[in-house]
């Protein structure tokens, strides 16, 4: 009897516990359709939304729900492939330093390059340059994505080139993430010193950068040559392996990813919650996907959030909080994430996402491991009451 009332308990339990780690979804609002290839998105205090096109060069502004018919401002860029206008970010004090920085590939392909663009409005008055960064650019792995740290610094990615051998050396700007003062020149405190933009090395294809706003932990999203799309934890100085090593090796000198995918995704841009406990990031292929950022430092399994299908181009936060999604053609807005999740210890579970593996020790998706840690003292709980029934029989 003891026994029986036992596992009827254990099932409740597990019943229970797994439907409240299942979440009700965010629902998906549309904010703007029929855009030309909105790449990346930036927000002003006063809600105003900035994004850029990638082929056309301009860099528009939604303000009071339409977008203003004169672009802010139009840079001239080679759009084919990979390239284009790739990247933005405001000053972290965009209110008293009105600068708009952009990431765009120069007409021609010479090299890509970041600039800063003063506001006055809604429209352009001065244009400055911040640095030049690959030469003799190709159509692929340009990398583009910037974001401000806690720090006021400038964290711009780039691409190799399609070059492998450069993302390995420390002096060559491509295959890396760069580390800027507002104004373009190097930190003295950067990790290669203090004429080194270099942040971090190793990196192949990046379409994603981003920080959590809780604690300043730096994002980036990467891509395979044909497996092995990653999110990586940046750091000072480390490196992340490419061309040496894909997806975790153990290898002593080289970060292992966070997050390791052994289908391609084509992982785009990401954001992390005000809360700093969900990571979503974007796939051209599949759509977008949200990982728990547990508290032990790692990282849950991602799974998809329904309702915003293929095509992400972008993922941001806006200053209230709430979650933006750029596809190729549109700006989506994830309704009830300003708070951050859109539920207390919610999660939008649809299915794992294919090939996802967290490769830190202790990952693995915590409502399954909160699940585990029930059972497992049911099992033991039961058992103890058992052995006491018979003993006394």
């Amino acid at each position: 009897m003891v026994a029986r009332a036992f596992v009827v308990l254990a099932v409740l339990v597990l019943v229970a516990v797994t439907v409240g780690s299942a979440a009700a979804q965010p629902s998906v609002e549309s904010v703007m359709n029929g855009l030309a290839f909105p790449t990346n998105l930036a927000f002003a205090l006063d809600g105003r939304i900035f994004f850029t096109e990638k082929e056309t060069g301009d860099v528009r502004i939604i303000r009071d729900g339409r977008v203003l018919p004169q672009p802010f401002v139009h840079v001239s860029v080679e759009g084919s492939a990979e390239r284009g206008l790739l990247g933005i970010a405001l000053h972290p004090d965009f209110e008293r330093q009105p600068w708009v920085y952009l990431y765009y590939s120069e007409k021609g392909g010479a090299s890509n390059r970041i600039i800063r663009v003063r506001a006055e409005g809604d429209r352009s008055v001065e244009v400055d340059p911040v640095i030049t960064l690959l030469p003799a650019v190709t159509g692929y792995h340009n990398g583009g994505d910037m974001a401000f740290g806690p720090d006021g610094k400038l964290y711009a990615v780039t691409g190799e080139a399609h070059d492998p051998a450069r993302a390995q050396d420390p002096n060559d700007l491509g295959g890396k993430v760069l580390r800027l003062d507002p104004d373009g020149t190097v930190p003295d405190d950067n990790p290669l010193g203090p004429d080194n933009p270099v942040y971090a090395l190793g990196i192949r294809n990046s379409f994603g950068l981003c920080l959590d706003p809780v604690t300043g932990d730096l994002w980036e999203t990467e891509n395979g040559p044909s497996s092995d799309d990653e999110v990586n934890r940046i750091v000072a100085g480390g490196n992340y392996g490419w061309p040496d090593q894909l997806g975790p090796g153990g290898e002593p000198r080289f970060i292992d990813p966070a997050l390791d995918f052994e289908r391609v995704i084509v992982a785009t841009g990401c954001a992390v919650t005000s809360d700093g406990r969900w990571l979503y990031f974007g796939s051209y292929l599949n759509g977008l996907y949200r990982a728990r950022l547990l508290p032990d430092g790692s990282v849950g399994t991602p799974d998809l959030v329904a309702g915003v299908g293929a095509t992400v181009t972008d993922v941001a936060r806006a200053p209230d909080g709430s979650i933006y999604v750029a596809t190729s053609d549109a700006i989506l807005r994830l309704a009830g994430t300003a708070g951050g999740s859109p539920e207390p210890g919610s999660s939008p579970t649809a299915s794992p996402l294919p090939g996802a593996s967290p490769t830190s020790p202790g990952l693995g998706g915590g409502a399954r491991t909160g699940v585990g840690l029930v059972i497992a003292a049911l099992l033991i709980g039961g058992l103890i009451l058992l052995r006491r029934r018979i003993a006394r029989r």
